[in-house]
Order: structure tokens, then sequence, then C-alpha cells
């Protein structure tokens, strides 16, 4: 009896300190699960073209051109759909963040330096919209969600934090829900919706709880890579052992008479890669030209439940390629690490997952909520009722006087 009594204490006080962040976090989380496909829902007409009978993209030297007219910033990033995406534009990214060492300010816009989005329809050329990613809704969804929309040494860590001290409640929350006998257990799985609103709220609490235990601890266990770097490498080393080496090559040496033999790179670079996949499921392209580096990652489904991406580092010179990373050749560790993301939004089981994940959210969302008013109804409200019976005696007191 001692030990979870405890165990309520904790889970109580450990609730009250971290549920306000852990709302925003849920909040924020549910809505970021289906970011992709609601912004295509309110902009239309940057995500989709007109494709005709027969019709071919144009060349990614002549679209980047385009892109690269329609900002004042040099292009860093290319995003290009799938296979079987023939009716999404192409997006080109413009982006640049400051030093680490050399941020100043409060808040997480004051990290990036500028970021636009371009989007443009592949088959005509035409850019059909602009976007400033920090004062997008999406990305400050985002700031929100990760870092409270606060820098992220400082965000990170209060978010982080939150999210481990959750995992804490739940955990504690579960033993505190453990049933002695089956005839208990039945009870405490339904919900009585007939029940008066304070007997509702608690059952909202404690048997939703205990349905979406296991998808909030892991939601809430992939999410804390992004908070704590001894998280991910804890992760690391219990599957490989070590921290992998993830980093990519510089190109070699090139001759000067590369840069006049190749004029759009870009195209041999792109042309490689159609070669080796017919199909894929959309492809990343981070352009680093102080490097003369360009890093193609190629997404495409794989044979296991890990999302399977290809990575080759070409020379911008000449287009060549000269380092690569298969999925095949990826130790566990980072298996994991690159299907992180798909599984902490679901995108690993597909739509069913999706909608899994952001039911998920929710719920986690609305139990900082019941428990808080599970907690007030209990400290607050016998103090007020103690209070009104005194004064109820006092009147019958001074009745029979008179």
């Amino acid at each position: 009896m001692k030990f979870k009594s405890t165990v309520l204490f904790l889970h109580r006080w450990i609730g009250l300190i971290s549920g306000l962040v852990v709302f925003m976090v849920s909040i924020t989380g549910a809505i970021f699960v289906f970011e992709r496909e609601l912004f295509a829902v309110f902009h239309p007409g940057y995500c989709t073209v007109d494709v005709r009978p027969g019709a071919a993209p144009l060349s990614l030297s002549t679209l980047i051109k385009n892109a690269q007219a329609a900002t004042d910033h040099p292009i860093t990033i290319i995003r290009i759909p799938g296979t079987h995406d023939k009716t999404q534009s192409y997006v080109f990214e413009s982006l640049k963040r400051q030093p680490k060492n050399k941020v100043t300010g409060l808040f997480a816009n004051e990290e990036i330096i500028y970021w636009d989005r371009i989007f443009v329809d592949p088959y005509r050329g035409k850019v059909l919209g602009k976007i400033d990613v920090e004062t997008s809704f999406f990305w400050i969804v985002r700031q929100i969600h990760q870092f409270l929309y606060i820098r992220r040494d400082l965000g990170s860590v209060i978010v982080g934090s939150s999210v481990l001290l959750f995992i804490i409640t739940l955990i504690s929350g579960l033993i505190i829900w453990w049933p002695k006998n089956r005839k208990v257990a039945i009870k405490r799985l339904k919900i009585d919706f007939r029940s008066k609103w304070k007997r509702l709220n608690y059952d909202l609490h404690q048997v939703l709880g205990f349905y979406i235990f296991a998808i909030a601890l892991l939601i809430a266990s992939t999410g804390l890579v992004w908070s704590f770097k001894w998280w991910e490498a804890s992760i690391y080393w219990i599957l490989d052992g070590k921290h992998p080496d993830k980093g990519i090559a510089t190109p070699p040496a090139s001759n000067p008479s590369d840069k006049q033999s190749s004029p759009a790179p870009l195209n041999l670079m792109w042309a490689d890669v159609q070669t080796i996949y017919r199909e894929h499921q959309g492809v990343h392209i981070n352009l680093l030209t102080e490097l003369a580096q360009a890093n193609v990652t190629i997404y495409y489904p794989g044979s296991t439940w890990w999302s399977a991406s290809d990575t080759y580092a070409y020379n911008m010179h000449n287009g060549t390629p000269y380092f690569k990373r298969l999925q095949q050749d990826k130790t566990l560790g980072m298996k994991w690490r690159n299907s992180n993301y798909d599984i902490h939004v679901g995108k690993i089981a597909g739509l069913p997952g999706m909608c899994i994940a952001f039911i998920g959210s929710l719920i986690c969302a609305s139990l900082p909520l019941t428990g808080c008013y599970i907690w007030y109804g209990r400290k607050f409200r016998k103090k007020t009722k103690s209070k009104e019976r005194p004064s109820r005696t006092k009147r019958k007191s001074k009745q029979l006087q008179f």
C-alpha cells in the first residue's frame, strides 16, 4: 500500500510539473503528423500540376535556373517527388542557418538567416509559388513542438526533460492502474459515458491512458532523439555497440577543365540516378556548393519494416559519383536512425500508422488536462466543502437561539 501511495505521489506531481509542455508538444505533434497532406490541401496550386499525355519533365538545370530567379539566395536543396507522383511539383529551397556559436536572442527564428521554398512545375518550368518558411504555419508548429519556439539549445532541454517526465508518468500510471484481479481489470477497461462528469473524467484519464500506453511510450522515446544526443548515442550503443561513422567524404580534387567539359553537372547526376532507380518514392538533393559536393538520397520501398534509402555523393564540377552508402550496407543503428522520424509520426506503417499517431497524440494531450482536473477536484473541492459545513451549522445554531 505504501508503495502505490509513493507512486501516486510521484505520478501526480511529475504530471503537474510537465503537464503544460506535454500538452503543447502533443497538440502540435498531432497537427504535424499530416503536415504534407494538410499543406497540399491549403496550397493546391503550389503542389499539384497538370500533366499532358506523353509530357516529360524538363532538365534539372532549367528548373533550378527558373527557381533561382524567384529568390535572391542560392538554391541549396531540391526535392523531387516519387515516380508515381507525376502530378506533384518539384520543390527548391534556399536555406542558410546561423552558426551555432553565433546564435543570439531567445526565439527559434533567430537561428535562420533565410529560408525560401519555391514550387516549380517540372513540365513547363513555371514557378507556381514561393513561401517564406520561417513565417509559415507548419514551421511555427514544428518549432513549438520541438523547442517551444525558443532557441533549440534551451527549448530542446525543456521539451526533452518534460518528455522524460512524461515517460515516468506513463509507467507510474500503469502501476497505479494495475488491478488486483480479473474482475477489477474488466471494470477498469471500460468508460461509463452515462456517469457524472467527475467519474467520467477519471475514466477518461485512466482507461485511455492504459490503451495508449505502448503508443505513447513509442512516440515519446523516438522524440527524445532530437532533444538529447546522449539518448541517440545510447540507442546506437544498444544496437551497434558504438556510434557509427555517418560522415560523407568530400570530393577529390578535380581538374580545372572539368568545369568546362560539364556545363550541366546536375543533369548528369540526375541521369545517373534515373538509370539506377527506375522507380523511387522521392529524391532529396543537398547542394554543398562551397565543397563542390551534392548529396543525393533516394527513398524507395524496402523489403523490411525499416525506411529504405540510398545516399550518393557527386562531384559538382563533373557530375560523377565518388561515394555511396546503400541501405544493405548500413548498420542496424543507422537503419533505425533513418527510420526514426517515420516511426515517430507513424509513417512507417502508412496511413493507418499515421492515424494511430494522430489519435495517440490527441489522447496524450488530454491526459494532463484530465489528470489536473482530478488533482484539482481532490485538492480544492474538499476544502471548499469543509469550509461551507461550519457556516451552515452556525446558521442553524443561531436560528435555535432565536
